[in-house]
Order: structure tokens, then C-alpha cells, then sequence
């Protein structure tokens, strides 16, 4: 899975490079061009992913909710401050590149979620835990919707086919 991914990124980069490729900048690792700033993006790509796989799992699982609650509060922050692209309050800018706090979300997210799952007191057919479920999914789909940014917001709906492995009933 790891080859057929780097095979995908890399054959994406070429992509991008056939796709505006100018005479006048010939060199595929030219970092004022697109393909080449696709270069940097695709290096900090893989050095997360080799962070995020030498970093020990009960990390994650300790401070899930942290995480969440900086999500959470970075998506209040972005309706006062956010910049509006296309009708949409959901970025911040920061220095030269914009930073989306909905993509952070779903990560957030889904490390509240199993957290919460995966504690000993849950139980999927219990009132209360379809509760606090139901908050930890829809208190950041609510305020990505206030941004209004639909698109992101419906990726969360794929949660709810986790809760369906878990037992929730139709």
C-alpha cells in the first residue's frame, strides 16, 4: 500500500509538471513553479507520516481530547478571523500559505471518537453514549457548517459507518 502510494504522489507530481510546463523553466525541481512547490508539500508529507508512525500509540490515545478541544476551538477562532475564499470563512492565513482547520477536524475527530468508543464504560445500545456520541460528531460538523463549508462537513457522515461496525442499529 505504501509503493502504490508513492507511486500515485509521484506519478501526480510528473502530472503537474506536464500539465504547465514552460520552456523557459525547464528543471522539475524549479521550487518558483507549482510542480515544484507540490515537491515541498509531497517532503513534509512523508516526514509526518514517519512522525506520526515512530510516535507511540497511547500519545495519540492520551491526548485525543486535547487535540479535539484545539480543533474545536481553532473552529470558533476561524469564524471571527478566518479568510473568506469563495464564500467560505474556514481558512487562516498564515505567512504565505492558508491552513484549513476542518482538515484537522476529521483527524481530531476520529481520535475523540475512538477514544470514547473504546472506553470500558460504552455501549452502543445505551441512551448516553449515542449522547455524547452524537456531540462529538456534530459539535464540529455544526461549526464547519457555519462557514459555510459543506463539502468538508460531509465527510463526517462516514463516521457514522463506524458506529454501524460497532453495533448502532438502522
Amino acid at each position: 500500500t505504501l509503493i502504490l502510494f508513492l507511486v500515485l504522489t509521484f506519478l501526480g507530481w510528473i502530472n503537474i509538471y506536464a500539465a504547465v510546463y514552460d520552456d523557459t523553466h525547464r528543471s522539475i525541481f524549479d521550487l518558483s513553479q507549482r510542480y515544484g512547490k507540490q515537491l515541498i508539500w509531497i517532503g513534509a508529507a512523508i516526514m509526518i507520516a514517519l512522525m506520526i508512525l515512530i510516535t507511540d500509540s497511547n500519545f495519540y490515545v492520551f491526548f485525543a481530547y486535547v487535540f479535539y478541544a484545539i480543533v474545536v476551538f481553532s473552529l470558533i477562532v476561524v469564524l471571527i478571523f478566518g479568510v473568506t475564499i469563495n464564500g467560505s470563512r474556514s481558512w487562516f492565513l498564515v505567512g504565505d500559505f492558508l491552513l484549513q482547520p476542518s482538515e484537522f477536524a476529521k483527524f481530531s475527530t476520529s481520535l475523540a471518537l475512538a477514544k470514547y468508543v473504546s472506553s470500558y464504560n460504552f455501549r452502543i445500545s445505551s441512551r448516553s453514549s449515542l449522547l455524547n456520541v452524537a456531540l462529538i460528531l456534530l459539535l464540529p460538523v455544526g461549526l464547519i457548517l457555519l462557514q459555510p463549508d459543506t463539502g468538508s462537513a460531509i465527510v463526517f457522515v462516514v463516521f457514522v459507518l463506524v458506529l454501524y461496525r460497532e453495533g448502532l442499529s438502522g
